[in-house]
């Protein structure tokens, strides 16, 4: 009983990995499901939501945790990022909490931002969330995530092709477009004005100059489209899941086990 009390005192404290230990080591002397579940939060908190899920199972039955287990067995599955096989665990209905069956649910819409697939239909998807300003908001994510606000690598290049520069500019680099027909008009003129003056070696190393730069500006615009895109998508990402971390991804707090 000493060491039960003592990994509560380390749950308590949030020391979850030698609570862990401790709630081991007292449930090879004895079976206790309040226990169980407590090292099974406790290995959920450090990460390690296999065994997290497998303890969490065991305790499916228990009258009074089964549904606070099966919630947390399915939190478990989500925090592990293997989502595909998340919702094929909750499509298959095994075990869903009668007393958690949304949030379940919920989370199961939640997974698909976190996924690289297509999200599902808009009234299916928002359906799982009730109150209007977080549906604005989940509406506002679906949305972008949807259709993203993305530059086309093609046009910035056949943008640059025709005008130096044009296809930064187009893929918000301003100042570096401008640079870029700036540098390009000056080499072309040298390459043109040294032609013009026979200087024909002067010439010829402009036209490669200006030829490279031209080039490289086509080229460079095309990549400046891909890293727009990728700040979008990198910005969009950080900014659904630090919405959803800050809410618990609307998951209820289990206040009982503290």
């Amino acid at each position: 009983m000493n060491r039960l009390k003592f990994a509560n005192y380390l749950f308590s404290q949030s020391d979850y990995l030698r609570a862990a230990e401790e709630y081991r080591a007292f449930l090879k002397e004895e079976s206790n499901d309040t226990a169980r579940f407590k090292l099974a939060e406790s290995l959920l908190n450090i990460s390690r939501f296999s065994e997290a899920a497998d303890h969490f199972k065991e305790i499916f039955f228990n009258r009074d945790l089964g549904d606070y287990a099966k919630l947390e067995f399915y939190r478990s599955l989500f925090l592990s990022r293997n989502y595909s096989f998340f919702r094929q665990t909750v499509n298959q209905e095994n075990y869903l909490p009668e007393k958690f069956l949304l949030e379940v649910k919920r989370l199961g819409a939640i997974s698909y931002f976190f996924d690289n697939i297509s999200l599902p239909d808009s009234t299916a998807f928002l359906q799982y969330f009730i109150s209007d300003s977080v549906k604005s908001k989940i509406k506002d994510f679906y949305l972008r995530k949807k259709f993203p606000s993305y530059k086309s690598p093609l046009k910035a290049s056949l943008l640059s092709a025709v005008l130096p520069g044009s296809g930064k500019i187009y893929s918000g680099q301003i100042s570096d477009g401008i640079t870029a027909f700036v540098a390009t008009s000056i080499l072309t003129f040298l390459a043109i004005d040294n032609f013009n003056a026979s200087h024909r070696f002067r010439g010829w190393l402009f036209s490669g100059l200006a030829l490279l730069s031209y080039a490289g500006n086509i080229y460079g615009s095309a990549a400046s489209a891909q890293l727009y895109n990728a700040e979008i998508r990198f910005n969009l990402d950080k900014e659904i899941k630090l919405y959803f971390e800050k809410r618990n991804y609307f998951l209820p707090s289990i206040d009982f086990i503290k």
